[in-house]
């Protein structure tokens, strides 16, 4: 990649010679930038290291792939990969042993380990407790959070819990220190690890030796998702000397429920010595920029500056009845703009009601029956429709019932890692043997006690490698009730487009996108106000950032599918915001 592809602000961004924070908007060449910077600095470093660090697994992914030619720079003392990789392997597994006498294991989250959902004795038919609803200090101590718990929880078992406090913090406690011992970290336990030894006097020094000492530069791709542990890591780079150059756009912090701290990354930006703009959009059309500009709080203005800057397609409003109504009207409307159904992307806050614009059934309340999870896995496997990420998720399911058969259900305080290890099981074994089971038969014209037995005379029959066979086939792998059955048993009825949440195609494009809003939209539990309302008095919430997310993933054509209840006032907020747009009955 030479330097004169880059545009003048790109440039700015690659060259800075000091600390930088570089505000760029949708399709400003943020991953060209800091991929060129990083290929550069790693030239002119040779000892020390230059890092590269992301939030989702498909971002690095992009950046390897840009780096394909320089094997050089992917290799140590230099890093490309997640923070969360970067927290792993250079703060936390260095300093766990020595404190837990233990290698630690991760796991992606806690709801990976059943044991760490858990009922409170004669507490009735109330749900679980799950460690998504509390926070851990640095010493283990669990702190019940209820702001946290999901809106379906009653009133009444939240009363419970607040009566109950202590024995629930308590219990949590238990269980996670006990887990901790085990050698089981969650990417959020690694986080409080994080923050716990960064306050260390001790702990300080030795990573100042570990790490302060490595790196040169810590380049930080999506900024805006920072949260207090990361920063905190940044800054005490920073004192270490390291170069700093973050790249995000604050509109599109999307994931304070992972923690992030948009307000508090804006506070940080101010300690580095050179700050940029990047406002030259080269993915979007500039009715998909005029869209932008009306849901982005912060001051930037943005401009369609690339291949389709006088493209002059409108966004189109449509409305809609039922949600099943959204994919025949968009189809017909992609099809007047000379695009076929691969080229679309219905997006969604909520997963199903995606699923449901493009008549797809939810099958994520089957995740208790075995039988379920491989029908769900072999569709999503056979299918075009979904990416590579929700095939995997699907293939996990797979993975974690095969392992539960091999050394039942009772995991204990272990990752599913650390199981496999336990009982001999190979990885890449495991992996190929999930993908053949789930796609051995075809569930879309067959029956589910068909299925079933199906499935265990294939499982009765397969190489079980270097596991013993389960003997308990028939208990482990039931046929589902008929009326879940019913719900997916016409898989092969494929949608007309794919679909996905907001969350699930950020830092991806498409030439057509499709934004749902449902006929109640997502309600914030504090403010009482929902998307529409933030969007019409201006406020700065996730809600409208989201929004925001969904609608700059379009490049051509832009469709906001609104349900009937609210087309008007879409409408109106459209004209006033001056949106390039048409209504379409």
């Amino acid at each position: 990649m030479s330097e004169q592809s880059l545009s003048e602000s790109q440039r700015n961004l690659s060259k800075s010679p000091v600390s930088t924070f570089a505000v760029a908007c949708p399709g400003g060449g943020k991953t060209r930038s800091i991929v060129h910077r990083f290929l550069r600095r790693t030239e002119e470093e040779p000892r020390q290291g230059i890092a590269l660090v992301s939030f989702t697994n498909t971002a690095i992914d992009e950046a390897k792939r840009r780096c394909a030619d320089r094997t050089d720079a992917t290799r140590a003392p230099h890093f490309i990969g997640t923070f969360d990789a970067f927290l792993h392997r250079f703060i936390v597994t260095p300093l766990f042993p020595p404190v837990f006498h233990v290698h630690p294991k991760y796991v992606q989250k806690w709801s990976d380990i059943k044991g760490t959902n858990f009922r409170l004795p004669d507490s009735g038919q109330s749900p679980p407790v799950q460690f998504s609803w509390l926070e851990f200090a640095h010493d283990g101590t669990a702190h019940l959070q209820l702001s946290r718990l999901p809106r379906q929880v009653g009133g009444e078992f939240k009363e419970l819990l607040t009566t109950r406090r202590n024995e629930v913090e308590a219990k949590a406690t238990k269980i996670y220190l006990n887990l901790l011992q085990a050698g089981t970290v969650s990417c959020e336990a690694a986080r409080v690890l994080t923050s716990r030894f960064l306050t260390h006097p001790r702990s300080r020094d030795i990573l100042r030796q570990l790490v302060g000492i490595r790196f040169a530069e810590i380049i930080v791709d999506e900024a805006q998702d920072c949260g207090e542990e990361e920063l905190a890591v940044l800054k005490f780079l920073l004192s270490c000397g390291a170069n700093i150059v973050m790249v995000g756009d604050p509109d599109q912090s999307i994931f304070e429920f992972r923690r992030a701290v948009p307000e508090k990354v804006l506070s940080f930006r101010t300690q580095l010595a050179e700050q940029l703009e990047m406002s030259d959009n080269f993915r979007s059309s500039p009715a998909v920029c005029s869209f932008n500009n009306a849901l982005r709080s912060g001051p930037m203005i943005e401009l369609s500056a690339g291949d389709l800057s006088s493209l002059d397609t409108p966004v189109y409003l449509m409305g809609y009845s039922q949600l099943g109504d959204i994919a025949p009207q968009v189809l017909g409307l992609a099809k007047e703009h000379d695009m076929a159904a691969e080229d679309l992307m219905v997006v969604s806050h909520k997963e199903s009601d995606g699923l449901s614009a493009v008549g797809l059934a939810n099958v994520s309340s089957f995740r208790s029956n075995r039988i379920l999870s491989i029908a769900d896995a072999g569709f999503k496997i056979r299918s075009g429709e979904f990416n590579a990420r929700t095939r995997l998720a699907a293939v996990t399911k797979v993975e974690l019932a095969l392992v539960e058969a091999i050394s039942g259900t009772d995991f204990g305080n272990r990752s599913l890692e650390r199981v496999c290890e336990d009982h001999g099981i190979d990885s890449r074994w495991l992996r190929d043997f999930a993908i053949r089971l789930a796609t051995a038969h075809d569930a879309s014209n067959m029956e589910a006690r068909a299925f079933a037995t199906a499935i265990r005379s294939y499982l009765a029959a397969a190489d079980w490698g270097d596991a013993s066979r389960p003997q308990n086939l028939g208990q482990m792998f039931k046929a589902p009730a008929s009326a879940d059955w019913k719900r997916i048993a016409m898989l092969d009825a494929r949608p007309g487009m794919p679909c996905s949440t907001v969350h699930g195609v950020k830092g991806m494009e498409f030439r057509g996108v499709a934004v749902v809003i449902p006929q109640r939209p997502r309600t914030n539990k504090e403010t009482g106000r929902t998307v529409l309302d933030d969007w019409e008095n201006g406020f700065d919430s996730e809600a409208r950032r989201v929004l925001y997310v969904a609608g700059s993933r379009a490049k051509e054509l832009l469709i906001i599918a609104s349900h009937k209840n609210h087309i008007d006032r879409v409408a109106g907020l459209l004209h006033r915001d001056a949106v390039i747009h048409k209504v379409r009955s």
